[in-house]
């Protein structure tokens, strides 16, 4: 039996990744950039967390752009949670997750993302499988973006 396989039948899925973000306002400033910049789905917001939604899967997997919003339990959604915390060890750079998401324009993403605040890490990658970019969210994560080869 696969892991894959072993971990369904114990009935463990993912969940969501979750970032921290220093306060209220460091959580509004994050909620303002995934959604904005990459189009996220606020599926709830307070002052000390919040969740966003979005498709997982490759470009035939995604919900169809004439859906303007993702289910608050879709299964298939991609949820990243951001909370408020005010300690340093808890914001250390150490502890952070990349996050890498699928686009169908890099330049695009790119140019939406420089205008919401995020800065290229590097230049755009052009390896045989498509393109790639790291960029630095304005809360200090490194997203990552994949445009795959037509």
């Amino acid at each position: 039996m696969s892991s894959f396989a072993a971990a369904t039948a114990a009935g463990v899925r993912f969940g969501r990744v979750v970032l921290m973000a220093r306060g209220a306002e460091g959580v509004a400033n994050s909620v303002n950039f995934y959604q904005n910049a990459l189009g996220l789905t606020v599926v709830r917001h307070t002052d000390d967390w919040a969740e966003l939604a979005c498709g997982i899967g490759g470009r035939d997997d995604q919900p169809s752009s004439s859906s303007s919003s993702i289910p608050q339990q879709a299964s298939g959604a991609f949820r990243l949670t951001i909370r408020s915390v005010e300690s340093e060890a808890q914001l250390s750079a150490g502890y952070a997750p990349i996050l890498t998401f699928d686009v169908d324009d890099m330049d695009m993403t790119v140019a939406r993302c420089a205008q919401m605040g995020a800065s290229l890490d590097g230049p755009i990658q052009y390896p045989a499988h498509g393109k790639v970019a790291a960029l630095r969210a304005p809360d200090g994560y490194i997203i990552g973006l994949y445009e795959p080869a037509i």
